[in-house]
């Protein structure tokens, strides 16, 4: 994958979260929380967001220990790699605990926010791990 800015998706029914990273692959920051409506919507609107924020790649995470969810995001992202006409490259990564992770940092008194929700938190970590990887 060509050097510059990745972005990172963690994908529920009911929220997308997104993170990107700087152009250095240095910081994963998150930065939106995507309420679902439906996949041309959704996916629209993510392609919109990777063309804005002149992203080079998308790491999208993966939850290998759900065959069907596995099923299901292993879906969206050949929806999204169609819409992006192949574009921008994809890359599906494990995402053990990332959810688990964002809740915890999301519980912590120096942490928290007016919502409740941590899918874009959970995204930035799936990138982290993902930059912090040999990939």
């Amino acid at each position: 994958m060509k050097n510059g800015r990745l972005m990172a998706l963690d994908v529920g029914t009911k929220r997308i979260g997104i993170a990107t990273c700087d152009a250095t692959r240095l910081i994963a920051t998150p930065r939106a929380i995507l309420n679902r409506h439906s996949n041309i919507s959704d996916l629209a609107k993510i392609k919109e967001f990777a063309e804005e924020n002149e992203v080079v790649g998308i790491v999208i995470g993966l939850p290998i220990d759900y065959a069907d969810t596995c099923k299901i995001i292993k879906n969206f992202a050949e929806n999204l790699e169609k819409i992006l006409e192949k574009k921008i490259p994809i890359i599906l990564f494990d995402e053990s605990l990332s959810s688990f992770e964002a809740k915890e940092i999301h519980a912590s008194p120096l942490s928290r926010k007016k919502n409740k929700f941590v899918d874009d938190i959970a995204a930035a970590i799936i990138l982290e791990h993902f930059l912090q990887s040999d990939n």
